[in-house]
This record gives structure tokens, C-alpha cells and sequence, in this order.
């Protein structure tokens, strides 16, 4: 009698673990907010604002950017790591004039500023590494300063210069 009551504890729990398993997440993108309620703006606290909000979180492949700030007060360029490190603004690869939301299929780091005269200067600056997430297979790396898979329904609505 006891061998049939362990066995079915066993078959129980055996049950348990694999409707458990069945109900695991899959690897789905991560929503982040920029800067979260501060948004998109001229951080009060410099550049490290956004260095410090990058730090808490870890990014991968697929993950989704919101960049939230008022469209004509504000703007979004990526660009490249010389662009960024020197803060200059006039050939962005990408520029957005209203709030973008990208998502990033390249484990890569991009580079984010905004284009408006001393924003960059002032801090309005963001670098962030995507790391390759662990259901993606490997891809070749790119060739070119910027690889040109980050998508976005904005990325086609964006100002390629």
C-alpha cells in the first residue's frame, strides 16, 4: 500500500514539474522605458544619469528602447562612438523627431544622443550593449561602423542621413 501512495506522489510530482515546465517563459523581449520617468531629456545629474539607469538593467538581443520626450522639444540620433564621444550631432545616422521605440536584433552597442544644440554636452547622451540573448544562434559580425539591424516600426519613419 505505501508503494502505491509513493508512487503516485511521484507520479504527481513528476506531473507538477513538467506542467511547470510547459508554462516557463520563453525568451521574449524586454520592455524598457528610457531613463524611466525621467524620460528623454537633459538629465539633471549629467551623463551619468542615464550611465547609472544602463547599469541596473541588462540587455539583450531583441529587447525594445522607449525613448519618451515631447516631439519639437526634443530628439533622438544614434550614432556612432566617435559621434558620441565627442557629442557632434551633424550626420546622425538615425534621427527621430517624435518618441521612438526601437528594438535592437544585433548584439552590439549602440549610441543615442540628441541632435538639439548642448543636449549632448549636457549629459543627453546614452550608450547600451546589447548582449546576444541565449535562443538566438550566433551571426556573423558586422562589417560596418553600424549594423543596420535595428528595427523598429519608427527606424523606416526615422531620417536616415
Amino acid at each position: 500500500m505505501n508503494n502505491i501512495i509513493v508512487n503516485n506522489a511521484v507520479h504527481l510530482v513528476i506531473a507538477a514539474v513538467a506542467a511547470s515546465m510547459m508554462m516557463l517563459p520563453t525568451a521574449e523581449a524586454a520592455l524598457y522605458t528610457v531613463g524611466d520617468d525621467l524620460g528623454w531629456t537633459i538629465p539633471p545629474g549629467g551623463a551619468a544619469t542615464y550611465a547609472a539607469w544602463a547599469a541596473k538593467h541588462s540587455f539583450v538581443v531583441k529587447d525594445i528602447l522607449v525613448f519618451n520626450f515631447s516631439a519639437g522639444e526634443d530628439d533622438l540620433a544614434v550614432v556612432t562612438k566617435e559621434d558620441f564621444d565627442t557629442c557632434n550631432t551633424t550626420n546622425p545616422l538615425y534621427e527621430f523627431e517624435e518618441p521612438a521605440t526601437l528594438q535592437f536584433l544585433a548584439s552590439d552597442t549602440f549610441y543615442f544622443t540628441s541632435t538639439l544644440a548642448g543636449h549632448c554636452s549636457k549629459g543627453q547622451k546614452l550608450a547600451i550593449y546589447f548582449a546576444p540573448s541565449s535562443t538566438d544562434s550566433p551571426s556573423p559580425s558586422p562589417t560596418s561602423s553600424f549594423p543596420l539591424k535595428l528595427v523598429s516600426q519608427k527606424i523606416m519613419q526615422g531620417t536616415r542621413t
